[in-house]
């Protein structure tokens, strides 16, 4: 399957793939002063020295002068044409100065940053230092109303002898520069096959690893791993060796998180036919070389899931095997730890798609989207683990029932009591002026109503069973009691005035709105610009002003077609209540404006309806 690359076709939400990009060759050479005269990159050695989606020069290239700005360098401090005609050397990333660099008329871009500014917030952030030949893979927009603009990548190494020659030349540095590739109309390949399942085909388990990145751990190892796993299940089921699948598990190979969606947005009616799924990312590396440790990440905090208690399990007996089940290295280690939900290809758990999706990564990487990721720094012991974690997966969820049902559910629980207990003891180690006792007590019975979802969610493996259903339910409010148990010992740990110890408040006592159920017609909530001048209005209206201003945007996320208007007012309280009618209201005005549908005097919801 193709789907288009042409900056023009929309789907889901409106959203376009960008054009398709094709390099053929690009030099970057020294030609003043003349006794510097050198070539300093090709493409033909070094692929990665072009930045991706870079446009030509003219035949026979350019001659232009160097110029130099360090730090960010932001479009509005640039003043039109300021760079017309010369190379702008950047130490930062090039898609945050390519604005600047395009309105500066730059005739292209050199940058020698090794780190994206996102690993900031997930550091270490990598140094030149690190690895000074390492070339970073770097991408400029691909539109059609941008202005061309072609960039080299350099190491540190290659920018430091650059930046020493143009410090103490005794006239301007010109480089010559040749480019020859094109942006143009193409495609881009959405690649899935299928193990077939039995009674309960038509429901699927999806494996997704994304194509289109240039290294071996990112993302060669997560395609290649799932390859295996389909060969490996394939056989093993064939041969009887492994009870046949019931679930059909489908593996799909896509570019990072926009290549699955115009198959998303193609197969909307399917969505609540996927059960679960699980996201490949970065899953070989050799951690005695690269750093790092491999790392679960969590559903989001408005989708809770069984999948996170099961992976963890899954992983705690994984790395407990002796390493030379993997590989001839008798101290190879598996460390392993658990991280927030990040999105990447797992952003199908999001309410609106509502696919439970783990994704793991390993983390740190030295060598991370790089010239430096390269099949010799993986790891036969990472790899064989990894497997191992996620072939049991996909098998025990292609195969589940109801009895399978109950121990996710069982692990739900375990998982999410651990993690109160967690919390409590997290809130106690904080330094003094870190310390909220109410924030806890609220967070505490907060995390019960999402161990109660993660419960509930379990009962998508047996449809229709009202056993099961009232098994669920009971697990699920033992988590939450579990939880207001332990908000009032943290009421008393912190001297705090006690919540109540009484229920809250039933779905009948919040009024008849609170028994409505919506479902999103969107992923995300329509922009500002999109929505109807009454509709901008009565939301400001409901949102207030000044210390007491509602946060509306926060309900969006915890809509995902199963939660009544109760159930969402119930976790909106942790981080700022929003009422029970102010809700039904936004969620009224959302339906008239087209973003979701409501179902109208709903039964309360059953998990195995």
């Amino acid at each position: 399957m193709s789907c288009w690359c042409d900056d023009r076709t929309e789907f889901l939400d409106g959203r376009k793939n960008p054009l398709e990009w094709r390099p053929r060759d690009g030099v970057l050479s020294i030609v003043k002063p003349d006794a510097e005269a050198r070539t300093i990159c090709r493409y033909a050695d070094q692929r990665l020295c072009l930045m991706s989606n870079s446009t030509g020069t003219p035949p026979g290239g350019i001659d232009a002068e160097v110029v130099v700005r360090r730090g960010p360098l932001p479009e509005a401090d640039v003043a039109e044409g300021e760079f017309e005609g010369k190379l702008l050397f950047t130490d930062q990333f090039p898609s945050s100065v390519q604005a600047a660099a395009r309105k500066g008329k730059a005739a292209g871009l050199i940058s020698d940053c090794v780190a994206p500014p996102w690993l900031t917030s997930c550091p270490p952030v990598r140094q030149q230092a690190d690895a000074p030949d390492l070339v970073m893979w770097t991408t400029l927009a691909a539109s059609r109303d941008q202005e061309p603009l072609f960039g080299f990548n350099l190491s540190g190494r290659q920018g430091r002898r650059l930046r020493d020659l143009i410090q103490r030349a005794e006239e301007p540095v010109v480089l010559h520069a040749v480019v020859d590739a094109e942006l143009h109309e193409g495609s881009s390949d959405f690649v899935h096959a299928t193990l077939p399942g039995s009674d309960l085909a038509d429901e699927e388990i999806w494996v997704l690893g994304h194509l289109s990145e240039p290294g071996a751990e990112d993302n060669a190892s997560g395609c290649c791993l799932s390859a295996e796993l389909a060969r490996v299940l394939s056989a093993l089921t064939r041969s009887g060796t492994l009870r046949p699948l019931r679930r059909t598990i489908r593996f799909m190979h896509a570019v990072e998180v926009s290549g699955f969606l115009p198959y998303l947005h193609a197969h909307r009616e399917r969505l609540p036919k996927i059960v679960a799924g699980f996201c490949l990312d970065s899953v070989g590396q050799d951690m005695a070389v690269r750093g790092g440790q491999m790392t679960l990440f969590r559903s989001p905090e408005q989708n809770a899931s069984f999948v996170d208690g099961l992976v963890e399990t899954l992983l705690d007996a994984v790395a407990k095997e002796p390493a030379s089940r993997f590989c001839e290295d008798n101290y190879a280690a598996f460390p392993w730890k658990v991280a927030p939900f990040w999105g990447n290809d797992a952003f199908i758990s999001d309410g609106y798609f509502d696919i439970p999706t783990p994704q793991i990564s390993a983390w740190p990487d030295r060598f991370y989207h790089s010239s430096e990721d390269t099949p010799d720094r993986m790891s036969a012991s990472t790899l064989g683990r990894t497997g191992a974690t996620v072939g049991a997966y996909l098998y025990l969820l292609a195969t589940a029932g109801a009895a399978d049902a109950r121990r996710l559910a069982r692990l739900a629980a375990q998982d999410w009591k651990g993690r109160i207990c967690q919390a409590v003891s997290d809130a106690l180690n904080a330094e003094p002026e870190e310390q909220s006792g109410a924030n806890l007590v609220s967070l505490i019975k907060h995390m019960g109503l999402q161990g109660n979802d993660a419960v509930l969610q379990a009962g998508r493996f047996a449809r229709g069973d009202q056993q099961l259903a009232a098994d669920l339910k009971r697990l699920g409010d033992d988590v939450v009691t579990f939880a207001r148990r332990e908000s009032q010992q943290a009421a008393g740990l912190f001297g705090i005035a006690a919540p109540p110890d009484c229920e809250e408040p039933s779905t009948a006592e919040l009024g008849p709105d609170a028994k409505l159920i919506a479902r999103r017609l969107r992923w995300n909530p329509l922009p500002d610009a999109e929505l109807s001048e009454s509709a901008r209005a009565r939301l400001a209206e409901l949102a207030g002003d000044g210390d007491t201003r509602l946060e509306l945007g926060r309900i969006w996320r915890w809509i995902n077609g199963r939660r009544t208007v109760a159930d969402i007012y119930r976790r909106l309280r942790h981080g700022g209540e929003i009422p029970v009618e102010t809700i039904a209201e936004y969620l009224r005005l959302m339906a008239r404006e087209g973003a979701i549908t409501i179902t109208e005097d709903s039964a309360e919801y059953n998990p195995c309806g």
